[in-house]
């Protein structure tokens, strides 16, 4: 438009207004009370807005905005053209306006989204309930432009919408008469109970953010509640009694999303330096009669804060409430009327930095039960993981990094550096390869392995992850066949593990030990694993006669060769009559080998790659009554099937024992 076009339209307007208003004068005298007169005024600023946002003069209008998309959720704090956008398209319409005057207002919308913007959302959320909060359960507008509201908000915006430009000129900070009709209230609210509890973390270090420190619950009756304003106390009873040295921000939290937020470094911003009073204003949070509305008191701590080796304690209290009813009428609730719960606190502690981290050493459920490993004899083995064991950070609040730990890698019949190859740790995924081998004793079975994990491995705070020793075997000699290898890690202390949260880890933060079961290592032979165990007793028509009778039962699979198990108990296995202690028991026992097997020449033959079941059975009559006892499976001796020289046979131990034993029982009689 040229700027004679342009005048000429403005005159034009300005023509068409005055004779609008001219023409209300005839009308006036019918004007029986002033707001009927207001009524008409109203309607003739609606017209001549109107007109003007069809001459393209309507600054509140959204057909600049729409159409439009927003692609990014949005929340107090955030800047960015974006933010202009959206506060263009919430004052396009007189019940989402940001302001209605000044910074914010229609024509000088900002790229900053502060409290005026949050309201200003908040409406929106309320005017299509349906559409924002119904869906997401919640019953209060959080101010927050997240997924749901710009959904909305992009839906309403495909299109430039029709201008609404009508609206009354109350500037009320808090609220109007018509924002409370916007909010859907209604009634004539009174506070009917303030409950003030904790929340998730009474135990804070220096530098938590939004740590929850409190959570206050209020309930309205006789009709709906918009709270403006509340005042949050916050009050040190140690060495720093100062909360502008001890928070960087308070903020309050509903379902989830933070409705708002205050610089808490700035002594001048507490109502009160005595009792570290903070105002929160403007919040627009809606409690609807009889339904509880919950906030969360929440801190961000400052990284450094006096005096806290030993803990800073502190309270949390809400020292005063401004809601507004449906009418708009205000009330200030401060405890001297009302609930009393005004006076309750609820206590919480900063701690030093890292004092509440920790790591501990547990068993894994994912540690492997005793087995054989297949190695050769010719030949480096396959990977084989031998031991795994937990690392918990439990309690921890700071994420703990892993910088060294040592693990135990225990050998029988040679050297652990006769048997192993190389060695790797696994942990929570992250392979450790860079290992350093020391021995405790000058047998050398007894090795430490020391991992340089150097940083690489990052456990979470809370998490318990996994570590896994894989171990790869040398060649394996005729004279080493049935070699064991176990791993454990010891007690955790500062000289076995080299790790650090918010500051290194101290014994007294270190704590734990696993220990897994021993594997058996051969290139031919036998895999064993433990079957269905029983024990009865039986009771006889006289004193004295009471016997029991175990079961244990050994699965057994053949590998690279076929085998044989004698029929005949004494030359084929080995057992024990042990009580609960593990002290062996006097008595008669008959004990008798069956097996699933077939069975040739007094033999039991397993052919390479099967698996078939032995089972003993020991009856047992103890000496002494009363005495307690269980079977304890020891070893199975067996011989490659065609070899008849018994100096051949080959003894398994059955690994751990606790897998092969019954439970106990006790003869009476």
């Amino acid at each position: 438009m040229t700027l004679t076009k342009d005048i000429a339209a403005k005159f034009a307007i300005a023509i068409v207004a005055v004779a609008m208003v001219l023409s209300a004068f005839a009308p006036v005298a019918k004007a029986q009370t002033t707001e009927d007169l207001q009524t008409m005024i109203n309607d003739l600023l609606a017209q001549v807005a109107a007109l003007q946002s069809q001459a393209g003069q309507g600054a509140t209008s959204a057909a600049g905005v729409c159409p439009y998309t927003w692609t990014r959720d949005l929340n107090t704090g955030a800047t960015g053209a974006d933010v202009k956008m959206l506060q263009m398209f919430l004052n396009a319409d007189a019940d989402t306006r940001v302001s209605a005057e000044g910074v914010g207002s229609a024509g000088m919308e900002t790229e900053y989204y502060g409290p005026a913007t949050a309201a200003a959302v908040s409406k929106l959320q309320v005017k299509y309930r349906a559409d924002i909060l119904s869906p997401a359960n919640l019953v209060n507008p959080t101010g927050y432009f997240g997924p749901s509201s710009r959904a909305k908000a992009n839906a309403l915006c495909a299109a430039a919408p029709v201008v609404d430009d009508s609206t009354d000129d109350t500037t009320d900070d808090e609220t109007t008469d018509e924002d409370t009709e916007d909010m859907e209230l209604s009634g004539e609210a009174s506070l009917d109970t303030m409950t003030l509890d904790s929340a998730s973390d009474d135990e804070l270090e220096e530098g938590a953010e939004d740590a929850e420190i409190a959570t206050v619950t209020f309930e309205f009756t006789d009709g709906d509640a918009e709270i403006s304003r509340l005042d949050i106390a916050l009050v040190g009873t140690g060495d720093e009694v100062d909360p502008w040295d001890t928070f960087e921000t308070v903020s309050l939290w509903v379902d989830g999303d933070k409705v708002a937020e205050m610089d808490a470094t700035d002594e001048d911003d507490y109502l009160n330096e005595d009792d570290g009073s903070l105002r929160f204003t403007g919040l627009d949070i809606v409690a609807m009669e009889d339904e509880e509305v919950e906030i969360v008191v929440a801190a961000t701590v400052q990284s450094s804060v006096d005096g806290t080796d030993d803990g800073e304690d502190w309270t949390v209290s809400v020292d005063a409430l401004r809601f507004f009813d449906a009418d708009g009428v205000a009330t200030t609730e401060d405890g001297t009327v009302g609930p009393d719960d005004f006076a309750d606190t609820v206590a919480f502690t900063i701690d030093e930095a890292g004092s509440e981290d920790e790591l501990i050493a547990k068993t894994s459920s994912d540690d492997l039960d005793a087995t054989t490993l297949q190695v050769e004899d010719d030949q480096k083995s396959d990977w084989y993981t031998v031991f795994v064991f937990d690392l918990d950070t439990d309690d921890s609040i700071n994420d703990i990094e892993l910088n060294s730990i040592k693990v135990n890698a225990s050998t029988t019949m040679v050297s652990y550096n006769t048997l192993v190859d190389d060695a790797e740790l696994v942990i929570d995924g992250v392979t450790i390869d860079d290992v350093t081998v020391a021995y405790g004793d000058s047998a050398t079975t007894s090795a430490v392995l020391t991992f340089d994990v150097d940083g690489d491995v990052m456990i979470d705070a809370g998490d318990r992850v996994a570590a896994e020793l894989r171990l790869r075997f040398k060649s394996l000699a005729t004279t080493t066949e049935g070699a064991t290898i176990q791993g454990s890690v010891s007690s955790l202390t500062t000289s076995i593990v080299d790790a650090q949260g918010a500051d290194d880890l101290a014994n007294g933060q270190l704590g734990g030990a696993a220990t897994g079961d021993a594997h058996t290592l051969r290139t031919t032979g036998i895999i064993t694993a433990s079957g269905d165990n029983s024990a009865v007793v039986t009771t006889g028509d006289t004193a004295g006669d009471d016997y029991a009778t175990f079961e244990v039962e050994v699965e057994v699979t053949a590998f690279e060769q076929d085998v044989r198990i004698s029929t005949n108990v004494a030359t084929s296995v080995a057992y024990t009559i042990v009580d609960g202690a593990g002290v062996v028991v006097g008595g008669t026992s008959t004990p008798v080998l069956t097996s699933t097997a077939d069975e040739n020449g007094g033999y039991f033959e397993i052919n390479e790659g099967e698996t078939e079941t032995i089972t003993l059975q020991v009856t047992f009559d103890a000496t002494t009554a009363g005495a307690a006892a269980r079977l304890v499976f020891g070893s199975i001796t067996f011989d490659e099937l065609g070899t008849l020289v018994t100096t051949d046979d080959t003894t398994q131990t059955l690994l751990p024992v606790t897998d092969y034993r019954s439970d106990v029982v006790t003869l009476v009689n």
